[in-house]
C-alpha cells in the first residue's frame, strides 16, 4: 500500500452546519482559505442558502482569529514563523478559556514564548493543523465553550 502524506489526503473539508446561527462559526477550510459564517442580525438579500436556512458566509484568505462573538479578520502572520507573542494582544483583556492555534496545512509547534503570556492567564492551548484547528471550534463553539481559534491560512 502507498503511503500519502497527510497534506495530500487533506485538500479540504467541509464542517458540519451549527443549527444556532446567533454566533460566528466556520463553514468550510480549503488550504489558503477559511468559509466563516456570519451571525442571523448580519443577513441581507443577498445571503447564499442553505436548504430552508439563509447563511451568509465570507471567504477569507489571511489569517484570522475566531471566537462566537468576535472575528479579527487581518490577523497579521500568515505562517508559524512569522508568529510572535505580540500577535495573540488582540485577545486581551478577556481572552477565551480555550485557544486552538491552526499552524497552516501542516502541524507546527511555535516556540514556548510565543504562547507564554496566554498560559500565564491561565487559557488553554491547543496547537494543531488549521483544518483540525477549524474543525475543533466548530464542535466546542456549538457546545456554548468559551473557545476561540487563531488560524494560520499557510
Amino acid at each position: 500500500m502507498k503511503e500519502t502524506p497527510a497534506s495530500e489526503t487533506r485538500q479540504s473539508v467541509k464542517i458540519t452546519l451549527d443549527e444556532d446561527h446567533s454566533r460566528l462559526g466556520i463553514y468550510a477550510y480549503n488550504p489558503g482559505e477559511i468559509v466563516v459564517i456570519r451571525p442571523n442580525e448580519e443577513f441581507d438579500a443577498q445571503d447564499s442558502g442553505f436548504g430552508n436556512k439563509t447563511l451568509k458566509t465570507e471567504t477569507l484568505t489571511q489569517s484570522l482569529i475566531i471566537m462566537p462573538h468576535r472575528l479579527i479578520s487581518d490577523w497579521a502572520p500568515r505562517n508559524i514563523e512569522q508568529l510572535e507573542q505580540q500577535h495573540f494582544e488582540a485577545l486581551f483583556p478577556k481572552p477565551p478559556q480555550i485557544l486552538l492555534l491552526g499552524t497552516g496545512v501542516a502541524h507546527h509547534w511555535p516556540a514556548p514564548q510565543v504562547l507564554s503570556s496566554l498560559t500565564n492567564q491561565g487559557v488553554a492551548v491547543e496547537v494543531m493543523d488549521t483544518a483540525a484547528a477549524c474543525r475543533t471550534y466548530a464542535i466546542l463553539a456549538s457546545d456554548g465553550r468559551d473557545v476561540g481559534a487563531a488560524l494560520l491560512i499557510d
